[in-house]
């Protein structure tokens, strides 16, 4: 008798927990949209809806700096703060005469350590120029570009 009662759930179970053809499935997810559909739509989801629909009909934004002029200036990172921790090169990039970024050491890399040469600290610079002026925003950059730029040596 007790065997009977030990089987007899078990076997309930397995059928019952039993995959079948999958169409149970796709008739639950179809019933439960039109269901959604026909109950109608609650508030946020009316309002993804219409966000959604302006982005689609919303023309491409202009660049605002397409014909501003980006301006790059290489420093030494001991001639800016003589008590920082800070070493090699560094840049800042201006737009229309406003500082726009001021970067002491190599971006995208963990530590302060500036760039080893004037000429890599430029090349990261006139990198992070042209994103800007190609709205690539915003224009951060990763180990790979700095590796592909060669400043990394």
């Amino acid at each position: 008798m007790k065997k009977y009662f030990i089987l007899l759930p078990s076997i309930i179970f397995v059928f019952s927990c039993g995959n079948g053809n999958g169409e149970s499935k796709k008739e639950d997810a179809d019933s439960t949209s039109e269901r959604k559909s026909e109950q109608g739509m609650s508030h946020e989801e009316r309002e993804m809806m219409e966000m959604m629909e302006k982005q689609k009909n919303a023309k491409p934004q202009e660049n605002p700096y397409k014909n501003a002029k980006i301006d790059v200036r290489v420093f030494k990172n001991d001639t800016v703060k003589p008590e920082t921790k800070y070493t090699g090169y560094g840049y800042d990039i201006s737009i229309n005469g406003e500082n726009y970024n001021h970067q002491p050491h190599k971006p995208g890399i963990p530590g302060i350590s500036g760039f080893k040469s004037v000429d890599d600290a430029k090349k990261t610079g006139e990198f992070v120029a042209y994103k800007i002026r190609n709205n690539i925003m915003p224009p951060s950059i990763t180990f790979e570009e700095l590796d592909s730029l060669g400043v990394l040596k």
